[in-house]
């Protein structure tokens, strides 16, 4: 284990928070690079391939006080390997399993969001034993519901038309897919533009954009079988922020209606949970 780069800290973090501590955790054919901090439950934050551990350093300060909460950077994000990668939500899924046994962690409540709540979602269906809690907020399951299949179809032309014209022109392509999914220039803003002042954000994001085009927009085209959703046995919760675009309400709806639930709704959210680390934090608490 070693010490983490703070050259780049998050605008969220605590002043007086607790430093995480860094390493590298092998899994299959590649390494993770994690961050740990605070002791007590184990919690662990899966995000979008564009969001990296230190995204999430505002939610992991404010657990920390009582939680063990760790925080990492995907297969093909950042400072983890790329061997393997792309890869489908079931090798990501079994990274974050492999990852929670070489830590020894126990009882896990997990919270994915966006495409990081479709590897949370698969990580309960194809590891139950290992997690106790899997809230997954705003998972981009697309092919779940008609108006996701139609904004994935014009998303992925959209993409592929630019980086036609734009070879490795990864944010212009983030930029595209944002754009073809709106239905307003508000909607826009609600997926992929930092609330002013949080440029930060936007900056850090970018810099992982090809994670995010190359690794995550394939895993929205994916289909889960509902019966299984139904059947599995991890307490699963699926959520949308009040601020979002309706389709993710609709996604969430329907993978709860599956469990005879309801979604749970995260009053002033948009699509990027990030941007309200108060709030989030206090969701995971509440199922703890």
């Amino acid at each position: 284990m070693g010490g983490v780069d703070t050259s780049d800290r998050n605008p969220d973090a605590l002043l007086d928070g607790q430093e995480p501590v860094g390493c590298q955790v092998s899994v299959e054919g590649t390494v993770l690079y994690v961050e740990e901090r605070g002791s007590g439950p184990a919690v662990l934050l899966i995000g979008a391939a564009d969001e990296d551990a230190e995204i999430y350093r505002g939610i992991a300060d404010r657990l920390s006080s009582g939680c063990r909460v760790v925080t990492y950077d995907r297969r093909g994000t950042r400072r983890s390997g790329r061997e393997g990668w792309p890869s489908d939500s079931a090798r990501h899924a079994d990274d974050a399993a492999d990852l929670i046994t070489s830590l020894g962690l126990e009882d896990v409540t997990v919270l994915g969001a966006s495409a990081g709540g479709i590897v949370a979602l698969r990580l309960a269906l194809n590891h139950p034993h290992l997690v106790r809690n899997v809230l997954c907020f705003e998972p981009g399951i697309f092919q779940l519901i008609d108006e996701g299949r139609k904004l994935e179809d014009r998303g992925a032309s959209s993409v592929e038309q630019h980086l036609d014209s734009h070879p490795g022109d990864w944010i212009g392509a983030v930029d595209a897919l944002g754009r073809a999914a709106a239905s307003s220039p508000a909607d826009v803003s609600s997926l992929f533009t930092p609330p002013i002042g949080r440029e930060w954000f936007a900056q850090r994001a970018d810099e992982n954009a090809e994670a995010f085009i190359r690794g995550d927009l394939p895993i929205t085209r994916e289909h889960f079988d509902r019966e299984a959703v139904a059947d599995c046995q991890t307490n699963l919760r699926f959520a949308y922020g009040s601020a979002s675009l309706p389709v993710f309400h609709g996604i969430a709806a329907e993978l709860a209606a599956s469990r005879s639930q309801t979604p749970d709704r995260l009053e002033g959210l948009g699509h990027l949970v990030y941007h309200h680390p108060e709030t989030t934090a206090s969701y995971i608490l509440g199922w703890l």
